[in-house]
């Protein structure tokens, strides 16, 4: 994959603190990497508020999205931007699905299949988890997952009318990754 142009797909989301404002750093975080190119007018997807699949009881509800990004790094080195970001955001590791201030997740890098001790794509779960399919489905809805053979949207369609499937509710549309004017 080296030097060679990749559409990748990462998923955004928070639990704690300022959400907003977290998912808002994370974003600008990743726009400031040289070796990323983001458009946020186009590869941004909405904003969901969703209730919290697996981990402790009474967490409180995330905020998820979707970005899409060009780059010519190889998925490991997408991965270590992305803890990069999430460190420097103050992100803390210590149990699974626990309550986060940002958690950055590499859903998709171009049409790559690995699984490693370190990295799995497509992400192992994403097809069983509507906070992530929602707002892929708006910025890749006819993607087929590789291991499924389903599009995007399907997978987005079957889990919607599923019980049990969450709550995920589209608090704002794109423009929710655009620093607010100043005032």
């Amino acid at each position: 994959m080296d030097g060679v142009e990749h559409v990748a797909f990462v998923a955004l989301g928070s639990n704690l603190g300022d959400r907003l404002a977290a998912l808002r750093a994370a974003v600008q975080a990743l726009v400031g990497q040289r070796e990323l190119r983001i458009n946020l007018t186009c590869d941004v997807a909405s904003l969901y508020e969703t209730s919290p699949v697996g981990g402790p009881a009474e967490q409180p509800p995330y905020l998820n999205s979707v970005l899409r990004v060009q780059t010519s790094l190889t998925p490991s080195a997408l991965l270590a931007v992305a803890h990069s970001v999430e460190n420097s955001l103050g992100r803390t590791r210590q149990a699974r699905w626990e309550p986060r201030v940002i958690d950055i997740d590499l859903l998709f890098v171009g049409d790559v299949v690995i699984d490693t001790p370190t990295l799995t794509l497509p992400h192992p779960r994403l097809h069983e988890r509507r906070f992530v399919l929602e707002p892929l489905s708006e910025l890749a809805a006819d993607l087929i997952h590789p291991l499924t053979g389903v599009s995007i949207g399907a997978l987005t369609q079957r889990l919607r009318r599923e019980r049990g499937a969450g709550v995920v509710t589209r608090i704002a549309g794109p423009e929710w990754a655009l620093e607010p004017p100043a005032g």
